[in-house]
């Protein structure tokens, strides 16, 4: 059958593998598939998992992760499998793996991507440097997004890149990525995507800075650990500034009580983990002494997205798809608040499909709280 160039969308609620692998296939099948992205929660057998996709969906290219969350056809799920399929008629892709992150180096780049994109911009049906954009997947506990993005940024130049780190709904042990017929641990896939289709790129969160400042003091910037804030134990003092009790903090009260950065304009969300036992806290995103942190109040997280989502819509029409990598700590603020069924039809309404993150990638920056990736619109008559 043929859709014309347009992109499918479905998923699968069942915990079997292979009954899962099935509906995803029986709904993303179309002829001539340039590849098939899909997210998936953990409580899968994953070994089972990737055998069922590889017998379903044969010679079809796969790429995926594992998920702290997914957002389907249906908005915000748990304990499922969801995903998309994109024509050849619309679009081309290329796809690199990049294993052992812990020793990844800026030399590694070049040698990885080279023949990739050669290979992607001998097979783009458009100017490759005007219409594609790179879709990046990283393991969510490699603690290498920032020097794995700055590489892939400067290896990219125009092409914008945009993407999200796997989650393993918040046991913080194992996160996966996928290409081809296998999940890996400690790697990524860089997706490089050519396309007739209007698209935009785009990340954007709801938080406004504060005058409280926290100055970084003492700092383990490898492990993204905080020992101090204004020199007083971390967890001590941003229980204290927060107005929250030291032994009331949890994942959930950095999700409401969110710190940043103020870089120009711009200001960039560095999410807190977990409180360590000596009260340092570990952070989700690069951190390191001498930072500045600034604490932020929360806007209406609702009128914000549905603005985001419209302000989209004027630019590229009515999207037939957004890839949307949406930070955790947005979906604990949408559960605390009781605004889950609002989020989901605002991302029914305008095709998001996507995943809850460890943390989020826009071009060489890795960022939290944030909901980005990339809206495409309807290929033009």
């Amino acid at each position: 059958m043929s859709n014309d160039g347009q992109i499918l969308k479905h998923y699968s609620l069942s915990r079997d593998p292979d009954i899962a692998a099935s509906e995803l296939f029986e709904g993303l099948y179309q002829e001539d598939t340039e590849c098939v992205i899909f997210f998936c929660s953990v409580e899968y057998d994953l070994p089972a998992l990737a055998k069922a996709l590889k017998k379903q969906f044969g010679d079809t290219p796969l790429l995926g992760c594992t998920t702290a969350g997914e957002i389907s056809p249906l908005g915000n799920c748990k304990g499922s499998i969801t995903g998309f399929s994109l024509p050849k008629k619309s679009f081309a892709v290329e796809a690199a793996l990049i294993e052992n992150l812990h020793n990844f180096s800026f030399s590694d780049t070049e040698t990885i991507l080279q023949d990739v994109i050669v290979s992607f911009k001998r097979k783009a049906i458009k100017p490759a440097e005007s219409h594609s954009f790179a879709f990046s997947l990283l393991d969510g506990l490699s603690i290498r997004e920032e020097l794995v993005l700055k590489s892939l940024h400067d290896a990219l130049g125009e092409i914008p890149l945009v993407g999200g780190s796997a989650g393993d709904d918040l046991f913080f042990k194992d996160t996966h990525v996928f290409l081809g017929d296998k999940f890996f641990r400690n790697a990524a896939v860089m997706i490089l995507v050519n396309t007739s289709c209007p698209f935009e790129v785009f990340s954007t969160h709801h938080l406004i800075p504060e005058e409280n400042k926290l100055v970084v003091t003492a700092a383990d910037a490898v492990d993204r650990v905080v020992q101090e804030l204004n020199a007083e134990p971390a967890a001590l003092e941003y229980s204290h500034v927060v107005g929250v009790p030291l032994e009331a903090l949890s994942l959930t009260t950095f999700a409401l009580h969110p710190v940043g950065v103020k870089l120009h304009d711009q200001f960039h969300i560095r999410a807190v983990q977990k409180v360590n036992d000596d009260l340092s806290l570990t952070f989700f995103c690069a951190i390191d002494e001498g930072v500045v942190l600034s604490t932020s109040r929360r806007g209406n997280l609702v009128e914000h997205l549905r603005e985001t989502l419209e302000s989209l819509e004027e630019k590229i029409g009515h999207p037939q798809l957004i890839i949307g990598c949406e930070c955790i700590l947005r979906q604990l603020e949408v559960v605390n608040l009781g605004i889950e069924d609002k989020i989901s039809d605002l991302f029914r309404q305008y095709n998001v499909i996507g995943f809850e993150t460890y943390g989020e990638q826009f071009n060489a920056q890795h960022v939290n709280q944030t909901f980005s990736g990339v809206a495409i619109g309807f290929p033009s008559e």
